[in-house]
């Protein structure tokens, strides 16, 4: 199952999908797998998505598989697939541990791959994979890593799936050209990455909303925003990252912000 939205898509249906995992993740999933669909809609309404465009990003979701559907009466009862659970689950404890300071041995791990060039969509699953495991590239098929822990992993996502691609994965723990911070500033956009942090707290930080509405909305919004950070930050150790990096600012302001809504926020939703 695929958890983005296409390219072509429209901006609001990308974010509405967004939101609509982050909903099913933080709101449905952990207690109980089922909602009503006008429940759902009801939601994303609340999150500035029109009523038919609601409508259909949860359609959506019921066609590509990430809920069924059972009518019960004249309403649809939607229940989280078992795909879909196991995927908001890994995605909901990732965000949740996302952004403790972490100590470096040293080592780095390295993936090299060659992929057909016509294989587009192959190459894409790969890229994003390789991201959530915390890989950058250094181009040329070379992908690197600091979490030397997540070897076996990598193994099995380029070795071991339906579709194995040639692929040599092996530890080292230097390099004679390069500085461990400027083989991090090589394989990762670290400027776009301080800026998108920087946003965050920006966004996040100043916010205070009050009415249940408006509190479900800031957290459902913030929450989509910090999920997406483990696609996008290896979670590089602090020796790898310049002075006063804002991660550790942005994580503490998600937990405190989290602490804070999470319970009128999920009032608010079973409210619907």
């Amino acid at each position: 199952m695929s958890t983005t939205a296409t390219s072509s898509a429209p901006a609001g249906s990308r974010t509405a999908r967004s939101n609509l995992l982050t909903v099913l993740g933080e709101a449905v999933a952990p207690y109980g797998d089922t909602v009503w669909q006008e429940t759902l809609v009801a939601a994303l309404t609340t999150l500035d998505t029109s009523t038919p465009a609601a409508r259909q990003v949860v359609a959506r979701a019921i066609r590509e598989g990430w809920l069924t559907s059972e009518r019960v009466g004249r309403r649809s009862l939607l229940t989280v697939s078992e795909s879909s659970r196991k995927m908001l689950e890994e995605g909901r404890s990732r965000a949740l541990a996302f952004g403790a300071a972490t100590e470096w041995d040293g080592r780095w791990l390295l993936a090299s791959l060659t992929v057909p060039e016509e294989r587009r969509e192959l190459r894409y699953q790969l890229r994003t994979q390789l991201g959530w495991l915390g890989f950058g590239s250094l181009g040329n098929g070379l992908w690197i890593s600091p979490h030397v822990d997540h070897q076996d992993a990598a193994v099995e996502l380029l070795r071991g799936g339906d579709e194995p691609v040639n692929a040599v994965v092996f530890v080292t723990t230097m390099s004679p050209t390069h500085t461990p911070a400027q083989i991090a500033r090589t394989a990762w956009d670290l400027d776009a990455l301080h800026e998108r942090y920087t946003t965050f707290l920006a966004v996040h930080g100043k916010s205070r909303p009050s009415a249940p509405a408006s509190v479900f909305t800031a957290w459902i919004n913030m929450f989509t925003a910090w999920r997406h950070f483990p696609l996008v930050d290896p979670e590089l150790p602090d020796s790898l990252l310049p002075a006063r990096w804002p991660r550790a600012r942005a994580q503490a302001l998600f937990t405190g912000r989290n602490e804070e809504w999470s319970e009128t926020a999920l009032e608010y939703f079973r409210s619907l």
